[in-house]
């Protein structure tokens, strides 16, 4: 240590190996630019001294950030309410603590600047690699990650290139009608998120396809931005219509809200008048009366997964990773009868 009881600075070391400040920063940080002889000395010199290694020390020595990157973008209003997210950095985190890593976080309006800020934090090595979420038609993202040879793993979909944490959509959905369907249910509409992105595409999918099989009327929402207006909005709209639907499943829980506070302003009441369903549960669906049905999916479980794809990485095999979550169980409360 220096004499006053202080952490050593590359001045101190330089002077007392007698180098130069520059060539103590090569040798500690593992870069080029001085012999080995020089590196070992200086190694000894600032070791006697009582120097030990930063977290940014030894990442720049092994070209490491120790850090993981997740962009949002999503509206703010609709992140604002939506507990998914919280519950998935959870589960991030969890993982990346037990790894001494660290998460960069960022929330942007659109996928454009997602991709800017992806490219910008390897740039500037801030990230090791980055967890891809809301994957979309077209992604742009994964063909940026490849041309930069930046590991990625994606929660929802797989992008050649990258590893991929997957659920079973189409047994959500089938799980949720046949439900509706043993309730006696034969018209039921879907209001969905956003339909640029992959897992509303698939769902809508397996929802009109799964209706057909079981012989009853599906009606598809327009497009929300998984706000409470939005959910409100589109309620409101279906149940205008020439065919008025008996039942309602949502996207998530801020969605389901939105219907239930539409439902409430057109005096209807639930289960007698209609049936309610939520892909996603929460503490809202279990608070309200009555208690919404909703499918019991833990999102920290899929962020824990992704971390541990990147993490486990040692073989840099990521590419050829996918981890299968099991389907998500149907809680059944007094919304479907």
């Amino acid at each position: 240590m220096t004499a006053q009881g202080k952490r050593p600075t590359i001045r101190d070391i330089a002077r007392n190996a007698e180098v130069s400040p520059g060539a103590v920063s090569l040798a500690l940080n593992g870069k080029r630019g001085v012999s080995e002889a020089t590196r070992e000395r200086i190694v000894e010199v600032a070791s006697s001294m009582g120097w030990t290694a930063s977290v940014a020390a030894r990442a720049l020595a092994s070209s490491k950030a120790s850090a993981v990157g997740l962009v949002l973008a999503r509206p703010r209003e609709s992140l604002d309410a939506e507990r998914f997210y919280f519950q998935f950095i959870c589960g991030v985190e969890s993982v990346l603590t037990q790894h001494n890593q660290a998460l960069v976080l960022q929330m942007v309006d659109d996928i454009t600047e997602e991709v800017s800020v992806l490219r910008a934090w390897h740039g500037q090595r801030r990230v090791d690699s980055v967890i891809l979420v809301d994957p979309r038609h077209d992604d742009p993202r994964p063909p940026q990650l490849r041309a930069i040879a930046l590991p990625f793993v994606t929660v929802g979909s797989r992008f050649a290139g990258g590893g991929a944490v997957l659920i079973d959509d189409t047994a959500m959905i089938a799980t949720a009608l046949e439900h509706l369907v043993q309730r006696g249910r034969r018209r039921v509409a879907y209001v969905c998120g956003m339909d640029t992105l992959q897992h509303t595409q698939r769902r809508q999918h397996a929802f009109l396809e799964c209706g057909e099989q079981l012989g009853i009327e599906t009606l598809l929402s327009n497009p929300t931005d998984y706000s409470e207006h939005s959910g409100a909005e589109e309620t409101i709209r279906m149940m205008r219509r020439h065919d008025v639907p008996d039942s309602f499943m949502f996207d998530n829980e801020i969605l389901t809200l939105g219907g239930l506070s539409a439902v409430v302003g057109m005096n209807l009441r639930i289960p007698e008048d209609l049936f309610f369903m939520s892909l996603e549960d929460s503490p809202v669906c279990r608070v309200v009366t009555p208690q919404v049905t909703a499918f019991l999916r833990d999102p920290s479980v899929l962020g824990s997964a992704a971390a541990r794809l990147l993490l486990n990485d040692e073989e840099h095999l990521v590419a050829d990773r996918v981890e299968k979550l099991d389907t998500p169980t149907l809680a059944i409360r007094a919304s479907t009868g």
